[in-house]
């Protein structure tokens, strides 16, 4: 499914650069279902879309919710098909479709006897994750190489295993008490990590630690979301760098997901009018104001929130899941349908971590959900300058037994 796109007239002195176009999503959910867009819209969705476009010139990815039906040819849209072709990069052979995004799709391909990631980009052009593939960690996939053709950008990476939205739990669509609602179903790896907290914690351990790598060289990878980390025998590894910048950059802000986004970040989309003014571009607004390590902090506490909560933040429709027995209904807790930048402020001002953790985390004991508690005030913080650093919660009470 293609993004949609925001455009707003930006101020003459400010100036418009192409939104990313590299993003590696899961294979999980690639459709938004129409028939509950309409209803609960009461529009159309080209209308939709049309509601949407008073944002400024950032790209905001898709939700994702269950296809209602897998396509044949690689489960390739015939859109697709026309734009990506049977296109192969010469040495490699592509064995399956591993994801898709807005404007790339990646394969799990071999050469030889060597399998790896395939990200393939509809056009020539250059690659920020390439730009940023001197960042080393085991919590990061690996860059292995970029090559040009006349039709695309390839990029060679390492496997990572599985996106941490598939690790955590299933969803589909059912009919509960006559209505449609959908079920989330916890992974037997996620209700394992309750029976062995140790588990949970050595995840976000993992996933903070890639973090801070990145962050220590002065890059915000500024999409942080559980599709954009792959997980295998429980080490998380980051991916995507599409919309990742460095302190030196200017540029506009690329592709979003703005329920795993910071507040800061997203006032400065919703009042570009205002901010523009006086700055040139959003990132340049960003880092004069804010400063942006802490934006990828707070993405992370969002994301430890929806292990804990059991349900995508993004999700604005009933989700039933069953917890201790008994079926709960709940939302995700950044939800806000038509996905309304001022709103999703509003609930992330009104947060209440101490409700979630004791709802959520009774397989954990007293001692460690209060540090848990802890932890997560200090990366949801609304106010940056309150909010610590990635390096410096690694050192949280929270990891000791690591």
């Amino acid at each position: 499914m293609m993004p949609i796109q925001y455009q707003r007239q930006l101020s003459q002195k400010s100036r418009r650069t192409p939104v990313s176009t590299n993003r590696l999503d899961s294979l999980l959910h690639q459709r938004i279902i129409i028939d509950l867009v309409q209803k609960e819209s009461n529009q159309s969705p080209g209308n939709t879309a049309l509601k949407l476009q008073k944002h400024s010139s950032f790209t905001l990815k898709p939700n994702r919710l269950p296809s209602l039906k897998i396509l044949k040819d690689y489960g390739l849209t015939e859109e697709e098909k026309g734009t990506y072709g049977d296109r192969q990069l010469l040495g490699f052979d592509k064995l399956e479709l591993l994801g898709r995004g807005g404007f790339a799709l990646v394969w799990l391909a071999s050469k030889g006897n060597q399998k790896i990631a395939l990200k393939q980009i509809a056009k020539p052009q250059q690659s920020k994750e390439a730009k940023f593939s001197y960042i080393k960690s085991e919590n990061i996939v690996q860059i292995m190489g970029v090559e040009h053709s006349n039709k695309d950008t390839w990029i060679i990476q390492e496997l990572g295993g599985k996106p941490l939205s598939k690790v955590l739990y299933t969803m589909k669509g059912e009919f509960y008490k006559g209505e449609r609602v959908y079920a989330i179903s916890e992974t037997q790896q996620l209700l394992d990590m309750y029976e062995h907290p140790q588990k949970l914690i050595e995840l976000m351990y993992g996933i903070l630690n890639g973090i801070s790598c990145i962050n220590d060289k002065h890059v915000t990878h500024f999409d942080l979301k559980p599709d954009n980390i792959l997980v295998e025998n429980n080490i998380p590894k980051i991916i995507d760098f599409g919309s990742a910048f460095s302190n030196e950059d200017k540029d506009q802000f690329g592709m979003i997901t703005p329920e795993y986004m910071a507040p800061e970040a997203l006032d400065i989309m919703h009042n570009w009018t205002k901010y523009s003014n006086q700055y040139n571009t959003q990132i340049e607004a960003l880092t004069q104001m804010h400063g942006t390590p802490k934006i990828d902090v707070w993405s992370y506490g969002a994301i430890i929130l929806d292990i804990l909560h059991g349900v995508p933040n993004w999700l604005s429709y009933k989700g039933k899941i069953m917890r201790q027995g008994r079926p709960q209904i709940k939302y995700g807790l950044f939800a806000v349908k038509g996905r309304d930048l001022s709103k999703i402020i509003q609930k992330q001002q009104q947060l209440q971590l101490n409700q979630v953790i004791r709802q959520n985390c009774n397989y954990l004991s007293l001692a460690k959900q209060n540090q848990l508690l802890d932890l997560l005030k200090q990366c949801l913080a609304y106010d940056p300058s309150q909010r610590s650093e990635a390096k410096e919660l690694l050192k949280h009470e929270f990891f000791n037994q690591i």
